[in-house]
């Protein structure tokens, strides 16, 4: 047996799911999460006190008010604990390199597997979070693409979310990718600023071919991946292709705004065991077996920051 070194695919994963993820700039900075065994981490949590009235007359020190920083850090269980496990044949030409070939899959398997997944429950979970909450009232949007002006509609989310958590710009919209026709035609003659195909950095993930509505810059994402309900797929007993599908009674979400430091997106490689033809047991080739632990988190003084706009 092999033993990977799992750092190195995840940073594999990364650079995949930077290229391919709509949603990779929700992922974790340095210092936000501390990672311990398993499935467990630890998440920090920033809060400080506001201002107070400055005395001149106070000459003992105490001429400013005091304050407070509090830095917390919660325990936290990730929620997706998921698994794969690849065969590759020994007499394929492309199994002649094992660190080669389980590169390669690795990649692969992120850029188009991996990201579909995360995309799709990281949207979810920002939606759920939003519908659950105490600004679901304003922050969750029913709209009709066929009858509503889309982006008047996506103005007036962004404008609820500005308000519901007393910030200006600092947003980010995913959007239906079947929905682009749709804000084409809204923006000719709409009084907004509406452009299309710009190039956007966001938490140090570059995006190609955003659209920005005004000050709002918008990801298309591919539809699939935008549902009010999901269903987690097992990989086994007739879910052999996993991954994550739309759930029962799911409606579409035609957006999700999110302000830029609001998500926090965990994920981590937690073993990647590679097993060469010699080692292998079972048949004659190469076994990968990959385990991936992943959630998304918004700290509650966050909440007022997302919202979505769905299917009425």
């Amino acid at each position: 047996m092999i033993n990977a070194n799992a750092k190195n695919y995840q940073t594999f994963i990364e650079e995949e799911l930077a290229a391919a993820s709509a949603t990779e700039w929700m992922a974790a900075g340095e210092g936000q999460v501390r990672y311990g065994e398993g499935k467990e981490v630890e998440i920090n949590t920033l809060n400080t006190t506001g201002l107070g009235d400055y005395d001149s007359t106070k000459t003992d020190g105490s001429a400013y008010p005091a304050g407070a920083v509090t830095s917390k850090w919660t325990g936290h269980t990730l929620a997706m604990d998921r698994g794969v496990k690849f065969a590759l044949d020994h007499s394929a030409p492309e199994d002649i390199s094992f660190p080669a070939t389980v590169e390669n899959v690795i990649r692969e398997f992120a850029k188009t597997q991996l990201a579909r997944e995360q995309d799709a429950y990281r949207i979810h979970r920002l939606y759920a979070l939003a519908a659950e909450g105490e600004y679901a009232a304003t922050n969750v949007m029913t709209a009709d693409p066929d009858g509503d002006d889309m982006v008047d509609k996506l103005c007036a989310l962004a404008q609820n979310l500005e308000d519901a958590s007393q910030r200006t710009g600092g947003l980010v919209a995913m959007v239906a990718a079947n929905l682009k026709n749709r804000f084409l035609q809204a923006a000719s003659g709409n009084y907004n600023t509406v452009t299309f195909d710009q190039q956007v950095d966001i938490n140090g993930i570059t995006y190609s071919h955003v659209m920005m509505v005004n000050d709002l810059p918008c990801i298309f994402v591919p539809s699939a991946r935008m549902k009010t309900a999901i269903a987690v797929q097992s990989g086994r007993d007739g879910q052999t292709a996993g991954g994550i599908e739309a759930g029962a009674g799911a409606k579409d979400i035609y957006a999700v705004i999110a302000a830029c430091d609001a998500p926090l997106a965990i994920s981590k490689v937690d073993s990647l065991k590679q097993f060469g033809p010699e080692e292998n047991q079972l048949f004659d080739g190469t076994a990968i077996q990959a385990r991936y632990l992943y959630d998304l988190v918004v700290p509650q003084n966050k909440l007022a920051g997302i919202g979505a706009l769905v299917q009425a």
